[in-house]
């Protein structure tokens, strides 16, 4: 089973890095955002019961003088000038909390937790346009070489979908890189995202 914890700072608490973003936002030239907000999100697998997962965040994950969590996902766009983008770990790179984080779960006396993996969520309240929310996502949220985009959520209101989260499926691909001329290094490596220069490649 999956349990989807979500954790972010209580009203009034200040975020230093939705702030950063902001501003960051602001030096792209864009300057129809009026608030940045961002949540982290924990995906747990396991065998673990409703009781453990709130135990887990409540003890572990959320700092309960500043963070509020819930189990599940409780956040809905806000009006029609709110979007919303989930940023995940692309299948195949380390998490880096995952280790600490199950060896904290097993200090706690919970066993059967098998992966965790955390996403980061954020929200873009403002007048912005569809193409600006791109570039927002792309040149500031996430790095397409270790990270990718779990959903988004436009600015026309809605229920932000939280379904049972999808296992990853293993694809092998097999790339003759050996008898390619420079050319297709070069194709290999923008059609992979590889992003890697003729001599690295």
């Amino acid at each position: 089973m999956k349990w989807k914890i979500e954790i972010k700072n209580k009203r009034g608490v200040f975020d230093p890095l939705a702030s950063g973003v902001k501003k960051d936002i602001r030096d792209l030239g864009i300057d129809g955002v009026k608030k940045v907000g961002q949540s982290q999100v924990f995906i747990i697998s396991g065998d673990i019961r409703d009781k453990d997962a709130h135990k887990i965040a409540r003890k572990l994950l959320a700092d309960p003088i500043t963070q509020e969590y819930v189990v599940g996902s409780w956040l809905r766009v806000q009006g029609s000038g709110q979007r919303v983008v989930e940023i995940a770990y692309n299948p195949g790179v380390m998490d880096p909390v995952e280790e600490s984080a199950k060896k904290a779960i097993r200090d706690l006396g919970i066993t059967g937790v098998k992966s965790i993996k955390t996403e980061r969520k954020y929200f873009i309240d403002g007048n912005i346009k569809k193409t600006e929310f791109k570039a927002i996502c792309e040149k500031l949220l996430y790095n397409k070489v270790i990270q990718h985009i779990v959903k988004t959520q436009g600015s026309r209101g809605g229920q932000v979908k939280c379904g049972a989260q999808e296992d990853y499926k293993f694809k092998l691909i097999t790339v003759d890189i050996l008898k390619a001329d420079d050319k297709k290094l070069m194709k290999i490596s923008r059609d992979g995202q590889l992003f890697l220069n003729l001599r690295e490649m």
